[in-house]
């Protein structure tokens, strides 16, 4: 549900890295009313035109699986975090060892 964007500034000659989310990926956590009938992606269930739903361009899900979907992506969003928190936990820990290492092979 991201990448990894880069920037360069030639003024200054330095790069930049960010993690960007995807923004369609982020518009299925939008609450919006619908202009139509649905059926809901992930239970069937029918939502009739003028309900709220959860929609992105694609997925329909009514406001109990929308609900709980949002609460899987925060646990999946907080997996990842633990994840960088992780490496860079390894990092501190290695850090002069690995700087070591660099420096024996640029010999």
């Amino acid at each position: 549900m991201g990448y990894v964007g880069t920037k360069y500034n030639f003024k200054n000659g330095t790069r930049r890295f960010t993690l960007k989310p995807y923004l369609t990926d982020l518009k299925c956590f939008n609450v919006v009313k619908a202009r139509s009938n649905h059926i809901c992606y992930k239970c069937g269930k029918k939502i009739p035109s003028k309900s709220y739903l959860y929609s992105s361009d694609w997925i329909k899900l009514c406001l109990n699986c929308g609900e709980e979907f949002s609460h899987e992506a925060i646990k999946g969003y907080e997996k990842i975090i633990e994840y960088i928190k992780n490496n860079q936990q390894i990092l501190i820990k290695n850090k002069e060892k690995w700087e070591a290492e660099n420096l024996l092979s640029q010999l």
